[in-house]
């Protein structure tokens, strides 16, 4: 006979990522009533020759609801959205809002020209290239190895 130790964990319903989004709460042991839940985009990003390229996931978002800026050295991305909708018929009212926003803060290195900046949006996917700057020399050191 082999023994194996019960994981209460799996007894979790599996639905509670729907029910957290829901009620913008989480639900589980190791947290707190008061912590929300928030959704932070994706993000990739490239060192390519001659700029720096940040992908960012923002489905469902215009060009117009989304922020670009370069704040004290940081690449600053950042959206705040506001929705309502109200419907009414003859025995009913049915109004539905919400609000949805996040940040996304990236210290930029000191070989990018800050007056060299890109952003377009297309299929949902922002696209920010930062150009390096052609003078910027790096202090680099080969050590030996002893």
């Amino acid at each position: 006979m082999k023994l194996f130790k019960w994981n209460t964990a799996d007894l979790k319903p599996k639905f509670s990522n729907i029910v957290e989004k829901f009620f913008g709460k989480n639900i589980n042991d190791e947290t707190t009533a008061e912590q929300e839940v928030s959704t932070v985009p994706s993000v990739n990003i490239a060192d390519e020759e001659k700029a720096f390229e940040v992908n960012i996931a923002v489905p469902g978002l215009k060009k117009n609801d989304v922020s670009v800026e370069i704040k004290n050295n940081m690449l600053v991305i950042s959206s705040e959205k506001q929705y309502s909708n109200e419907e009414k018929d003859k025995n009913w009212v049915r109004k539905e809002y919400g609000y949805a926003s996040f940040q996304r803060i990236f210290r930029l290195p000191s070989s990018v020209d800050e007056n060299k900046i890109q952003a377009t949006m297309n299929n949902g996917i922002l696209t920010v290239k930062i150009a390096k700057d052609k003078n910027f020399l790096e202090n680099k050191k080969q050590m030996e190895i002893m």
